[in-house]
């Protein structure tokens, strides 16, 4: 069995999310520690910033009980006291399939489509994996979840546009030049959105990049990161003439970039075009210099009208990719299924074998080697006719397996006879 117990942006808030964070070097112990509490040991601990999701495969519990253990054992290995239960969420079997699935493909994520799950899934299952934690099953559920995830990519529009504010003011850069190469760009203020704006330009190719912040220290760190220049707060007035495009994100409640310092500029650079793009809640250019010659300015208004038309045309592809997903989840279910057959035909074979090898014993003191060898042959024949013939109807019994209960009584009928056999000898 195939189950999930899982908690994420959905159905909590980050401040609870953190508390059952577990980062790597903590996934073994955990599991040491559920394999003493619960005897469960085939585990992948999939642990970001949105979800902290346990998947499982057991044949102890039903998926309630297992998904309701491991929350237990999760909050006593983080030394958690509150109940939190109720925000958590637990699938088991085709459920838990198709909702990774879904998280491999983007749909399940905070900002639809976005690539970054991919690799998180594939390193927290190749560390599973090369820690032993991982059974046939598990192996091959994540083997699929790639498959679906590079699939929907591919063959829906699900990445389409892009959909955040950082990238966007980046986009926008590119959509106004042919190229950036020969473009001087400054981004001025080194909080989180400055950070992903030269995340976006460093990993897009720009090179000439300058960052500037009224605390030096973190314009420092982000100029080293990234490989770029650092312009001191105090001069960025007086040095804006330098730079082709100007992208602003800083927390100041009042504007840091004036129609003055903008005037200064162009007569500086002979009023030659520049770009600022403002970011900023609230705004950090004065709203007046929208109106000068020379100058675009784009505001975090403008910016969100891309984003939104961008997140709605993702929106539309989500049913395409649940397509695509219903198709490899039926396919994984069908292999599942089949290999649950798979005791029960271990069991038919060996049964059939038995019975033909003691009747054969009746038959060895045929009188000539011709004689033994035909029977032989016929035995054979016989025998491997019958156990394919009960094998096809115990496909088509349970339905290739997924009809449990009937499975569950041709194993116990085959038991039966095997231990019945037993005790006859």
């Amino acid at each position: 069995m195939i189950g999930l117990a899982g908690i994420n942006h959905k159905t909590s808030p980050i401040e609870i999310r953190e508390q059952f964070s577990i980062s790597k070097e903590e996934i073994i112990p955990f599991s040491e520690l559920l394999q003493d509490d619960t005897g469960i040991s085939d585990i992948v601990v999939l642990s970001t910033c949105n979800r902290t999701e346990i998947y499982f495969s057991q044949m102890k519990y039903d998926n309630v009980t297992a998904s309701k253990l491991i929350y237990r054992t999760l909050k006593k290995f983080k030394g958690i006291e509150n109940k939190y239960w109720h925000l958590f969420y637990n699938y088991g079997n085709s459920e838990a399939v198709r909702h990774l699935f879904e998280v491999s493909s983007g749909i399940d994520s905070m900002i639809i489509g976005e690539d970054q799950i991919i690799g998180q899934i594939k390193e927290a299952y190749q560390y599973c994996t090369d820690a032993a934690l991982t059974d046939a099953v598990l192996m091959r559920l994540f083997q699929k979840s790639f498959e679906a995830g590079k699939r929907v990519r591919s063959e829906t529009k699900i990445k389409m546009g892009t959909t955040s504010i950082s990238s966007a003011a980046v986009q926008k850069c590119f959509q106004l030049y042919d190229s950036l190469n020969d473009k001087r760009v400054l981004m001025i203020g080194a909080g989180d959105t400055g950070r992903l704006v030269l995340q976006h330009l460093n990993k897009s190719g720009v090179k000439r990049i300058t960052v500037s912040n009224r605390t030096e220290e973190k314009a420092k760190r982000l100029a080293e990161r990234y490989r770029c220049a650092m312009l001191p707060f105090d001069q960025m007035g007086n040095h804006l003439f330098l730079y082709d495009i100007i992208i602003v994100a800083t927390g100041s409640s009042v504007p840091l970039v004036t129609r003055e310092m903008i005037t200064d500029s162009q007569e500086k650079r002979e009023n030659k075009p520049q770009v600022f793009v403002d970011i900023s809640v609230p705004r950090n250019i004065e709203k007046n210099v929208e109106e000068m010659e020379n100058i675009q300015l784009f505001t975090i208004d403008a910016l969100q009208k891309t984003v939104d038309t961008n997140v709605e045309k993702r929106m539309h592809s989500v049913s395409s990719a649940r397509e695509i997903i219903d198709e490899i989840v039926d396919e994984f279910s069908e292999w599942l299924s089949s290999r649950s057959l798979r005791p029960a035909i271990k069991m038919i074979t060996e049964i059939m074998q038995k019975v033909s090898n003691e009747e054969l014993l009746t038959y060895y003191k045929a009188d000539t080697e011709e004689k033994q060898l035909a029977i032989n042959e016929f035995s054979t024949h016989l025998t491997q006719k019958y156990t394919r013939l009960f094998i096809k109807n115990l496909k088509e019994i349970t339905e290739n397996g997924k009809n449990t209960e009937s499975l569950q009584i041709i194993n116990k009928l085959f038991n039966f006879v095997y231990e019945h056999e037993e005790i006859e000898e």
